[in-house]
């Protein structure tokens, strides 16, 4: 899947990923380089998100999650200034792969969504899918679900 994605992949101005070795090589895979380690970007909840929070299949699993486990809204407001702070280190044109998973994808995802007003109707994020956010002085101002 990554190989696939490297074909396609724009080219990306920075490339972070979180400490797991695993979003290393992803990173590496899609962009061909790993510019810089995030911690901020969290290891994998994999799965320990299930055991704590359940199957989580759907967007909006994860956005009922945050309705009712203060836990998980927190994790995702503590993930969007991670987010900012990574975006702004780039040009406002400039392109950012950024690697991490799970639910720290999902749930700031779904924050994003919501203040965009977009519909929070599609599947959980998968093995190399996630989202592209446009940024405009340090907020977002668009995403694009990317599937596999």
């Amino acid at each position: 899947m990554c190989e696939k994605l490297a074909k396609t992949a724009p080219a990306y101005a920075f490339v972070i990923s979180s400490p797991l070795p695993r979003a290393n090589e992803t990173a590496q895979r899609i962009a061909g380089r790993l510019d810089a380690i995030e911690a901020g970007l969290l290891p994998d909840l994999g799965g320990q998100a299930a055991q704590l929070f359940g199957e989580m299949r759907t967007l909006a699993d994860w956005d009922r999650l945050m309705a009712r486990d203060e836990t998980a809204r927190k994790f995702a407001d503590e993930q969007l200034p991670v987010w900012s702070r990574v975006a702004a280190r780039v040009g406002e044109k400039d392109r950012v792969l950024a690697v991490s998973h799970g639910g720290i994808v999902d749930l700031p995802v779904i924050v994003i969504m919501k203040r965009l007003g977009m519909a929070i109707d599609a599947p959980s994020f998968g093995y190399c899918e996630g989202a592209r956010i446009t940024y405009s002085k340090g907020a977002p101002t668009a995403l694009e679900i990317l599937r596999a």
